[in-house]
């Protein structure tokens, strides 16, 4: 089995993830583990494979049966280039811009140790209303597609949301009207503003104090 640079990581003769998961059990959610373990055993011949026979020279080809799984560098970029072009094909045919927010380093540890699976849905319901807010002002109703990355380049906890916005949108009366332009100093104020409301929303008050610093 040809392995990746990151399945080496993982499972080379230090066994770093048996380590790392035994130390950390109970720290690390059911579906890490169900998604690891479709990991190490992707590409396995002897886990499975389908067999290929050619009706005229009779050569044989086994393929090994893949993970499909999300954190498989090797299947997660066929799953990621099927689904975009199934986006695609719903999107309108206008301009559109790429915005990522992203919170500051020193409140990532919020995110990760308290109701993070609010937190981070809170994350995105407010990236997309500060968008929403915006064109609102300018009385249209933009497109937005938008996704919720959890780690950063360095695979360290680093939540940020990546946004993909039609330039233009509907009007009350279902007229498109284009266009081009978003202030930056606008986006960041406002953005700062809603994490910081997101926060107090969601922690009790105890948790808050523990926080403050």
């Amino acid at each position: 089995m040809n392995q990746n640079i990151l399945h080496t990581i993982f499972f080379d003769k230090n066994n770093h993830w048996d380590q790392f998961s035994k130390r950390f059990k109970l720290k690390i959610r059911p579906v890490v583990f169900k998604e690891v373990e479709k990991f190490r055993y992707c590409g396995d011949i002897s886990k499975g494979f389908r067999l290929y026979v050619c009706e005229g020279c009779h050569a044989v080809k086994k393929v090994p049966i893949r993970c499909k799984g999300k954190f498989c560098p090797t299947c997660s970029v066929g799953e990621s280039e099927r689904w975009s072009e199934v986006v695609s094909q719903d999107m309108f045919h206008t301009n559109h811009r790429h915005i990522v927010f992203t919170i500051d380093e020193g409140l990532r540890t919020i995110f990760l140790k308290y109701h993070r699976e609010i937190l981070l849905k809170g994350l995105m319901d407010d990236a997309a209303q500060v968008i929403l807010d915006y064109f609102k002002k300018h009385k249209i109703r933009p497109g937005i597609i938008l996704t919720l990355h959890t780690f950063g380049s360095k695979l360290e906890f680093n939540p940020h949301v990546h946004m993909i916005v039609t330039m233009g949108g509907l009007t009350e009366g279902g007229e498109w009207k284009d266009y081009d332009y978003i202030p930056y100093k606008m986006l960041r104020v406002n953005w700062q503003n809603a994490v910081l409301k997101l926060i107090r929303r969601v922690l009790s008050p105890e948790e808050k104090k523990e926080v403050q610093p």
